[in-house]
């Protein structure tokens, strides 16, 4: 029971969504059996580097989640301060010796990664839309990673693509969430610094870019019909229903509920890509 807090920390669907996506994206790359040692550590490195993200960003926004999110293990107390910091060292350690014995090109975009994820964290957080592009910029890059990782990043690319727009949908859509602990903090978020109607417009625009950006490939003929038919039926309806959900109620339980949403319906993309 005394670990369910450190567990909660890492959040594990986030761990599991990250160790899938980069296996997927070294699949979609080509990536064949033979590599299946090299997929396997790429995955685990990222999983690991991005569970150590999710702990320093909450060692950083310890203030904020006070008032945001009070039940988070820092800021309710049942994680110690030091504990967390060791941690994220840990996490970062293990990600790092994982990545390290990939190909050259793996092991540049991990230890970017780890420095990338700290400034992040510390600076670009609590600025307007750049916190978000970063967010989304980290989340195309596991795609990347799983290229480099199998030799063959230009097929990532695409797939890069509809994470970046969907997460910078979904972190302006956080941001929205937590526009009241980020005002008190000095937090100069998007939503915090011209309203609730400007966030939501801003992530209606990254998502339905998405939207585009999701027909676009099987308009040309290069993905088949079992990925518009995922595309169609998953993503698109689901996006569609964030948006209209969104400007209808913006209270902090239905957008919490929305970010939610959005971070499982990255599952229904990345399946409808591989079958495509």
């Amino acid at each position: 029971m005394m670990m369910k807090p450190y567990i909660q920390l890492l959040r594990p669907s986030n761990f599991v969504i990250t160790f899938f996506s980069i296996g997927v994206a070294s699949l979609l790359s080509g990536g064949t059996g033979a590599q299946w040692a090299a997929i396997a550590g790429a995955a685990c490195s990222g999983a690991f580097i991005g569970a150590g993200g999710m702990v320093v960003n909450d060692v950083l926004d310890i203030d904020i989640d006070k008032v945001n999110k009070p039940d988070r293990p820092l800021a309710n107390g049942s994680v110690p301060l030091e504990h967390a910091k060791l941690l994220y060292m840990i996490l970062n350690a293990v990600g790092l010796a994982f990545g390290f014995l990939l190909p050259p090109a793996a092991q540049y975009i991990a230890l970017f990664a780890v420095l990338f994820i700290y400034f992040y964290s510390a600076v670009l957080k609590r600025t307007v839309l750049l916190g978000n592009l970063a967010v989304g910029f980290m989340t195309g890059l596991a795609f990347l990673y799983g290229g480099a990782t199998v030799g063959n990043m230009d097929r990532a690319l695409l797939p890069a693509l509809f994470a970046m727009l969907l997460n910078v949908g979904r972190e302006i859509i956080k941001d929205m969430e937590d526009v009241e602990g980020d005002r008190r903090n000095g937090a100069m978020t998007l939503p915090v610094k011209y309203g609730l109607t400007a966030g939501a417009a801003a992530a209606t625009l990254f998502l339905v870019s998405l939207i585009g950006a999701a027909v676009y490939p099987f308009a040309l003929g290069m993905y088949t019909w079992k990925y518009f038919l995922f595309v169609g039926f998953g993503m698109i309806t689901v996006l569609t229903y964030v948006i209209y959900s969104l400007w209808r109620d913006a209270s902090v339980a239905n957008l919490h509920r929305l970010s939610t949403i959005i971070k499982y319906d990255m599952i229904v993309g990345l399946i409808a890509i591989y079958l495509g």
